[in-house]
Parts: structure tokens; C-alpha cells; sequence
């Protein structure tokens, strides 16, 4: 491949990062909350949808869900807590299982953020054009494949080079 195209693409996606992270609301959670906070509300959501009597998510299906080990779940969990926009609650039939559920400050702000996001995204497609943000969400979606496959061939090798 050429040199240049790698060169270009990393210079690209540098820049987004920055940019992003330059031009973050202050009113808005950080993207690592932002997807905690919105699985928690997904699986919510999911559990009255299939009538699942549960207060909330369990820990390690929050872990499996977001693709994180367990003590990095815990610690983003334990920020979220502090912040006041989750709760945690014990099972009353067995104290060891514990579920976390959104507080009315990690509903409110979770509805805000995703109000935030879509405008934003509007705007953007907008400035875009229809056909551009359709075209670029194709290539985004076979970027998101072949970054997956390549991962998954990264773990492998290197499991087969733990395993000699």
C-alpha cells in the first residue's frame, strides 16, 4: 500500500480525534460514560420491553456488552456513581448479585446527550449532503468490518504466539 495513503489516513483520523476532543460540550458526558450510560439505559429498556423483572444490569453484562474486563467496568461505573447518574441495587432474593440502574440525573443527562448528538449529526449530514453522509456511512461501516477483521487476526497471532 502506499506510504502516502497510510500517512493521510492517520493525519485524518489524528485530526478528528483532536477536534473532537477540543470541541467537547462541557454539558455533555465524555464518550467513555456517554456509551456506559447509554447501555445501561439500552438494557433498561430491553428488560420492559421482554417484561424482565430486574431492577437494572448486572456488572458482567455490562462488561460483554461494551467489549471491557470487569475492573475497567467497575471503575467507569464507580466514576458514574460518584457523578450521581447510576444507582446500584442489591437482589433482594440473593445480596451478591448487584444491578445498576440510571439515576433520574443519568436519565436526564442521557436524553440530553442523545439530543445533542442528533442535532449534531443533522447538522453535519446537512453540510455533507444526502448522498456524500450515505456514501460515507457505507465506507464507514466497511471500514468498521475490516478494522474487526484485522483485530480479530492481530489476537490470534498473537495467541499463537503466547501459546510458543
Amino acid at each position: 500500500m502506499e506510504k502516502n495513503i497510510t500517512h493521510e489516513f492517520l493525519s485524518v483520523m489524528n485530526k478528528l480525534r483532536k477536534l473532537t476532543h477540543k470541541h467537547h460540550p462541557k454539558d455533555m458526558v465524555h464518550q467513555g460514560e456517554f456509551m456506559m450510560l447509554g447501555a445501561i439505559h439500552g438494557c433498561m429498556e430491553e428488560n420492559k420491553l421482554n417484561q424482565k423483572d430486574v431492577p437494572g444490569v448486572k456488572v458482567s453484562e455490562l462488561s460483554d456488552m461494551i467489549h471491557s474486563t470487569k475492573p475497567a467496568t467497575s471503575k467507569m461505573l464507580k466514576a458514574l456513581e460518584d457523578k450521581g447518574y447510576i444507582e446500584r441495587i442489591s437482589d433482594k432474593k440473593d445480596r451478591r448479585v448487584v444491578y445498576i440502574q440510571l439515576s433520574a440525573a443519568g436519565e436526564k443527562i442521557i436524553k440530553e446527550s442523545f439530543h445533542i448528538m442528533h442535532a449534531f449529526a443533522d447538522r453535519t449530514i446537512k453540510r455533507m449532503g444526502e448522498e456524500d453522509a450515505k456514501d460515507f456511512i457505507n465506507l464507514l461501516n466497511k471500514f468498521y468490518d475490516a478494522v474487526y477483521e484485522e483485530m480479530k487476526d492481530m489476537k490470534k497471532m498473537k495467541d499463537d504466539f503466547d501459546k510458543e
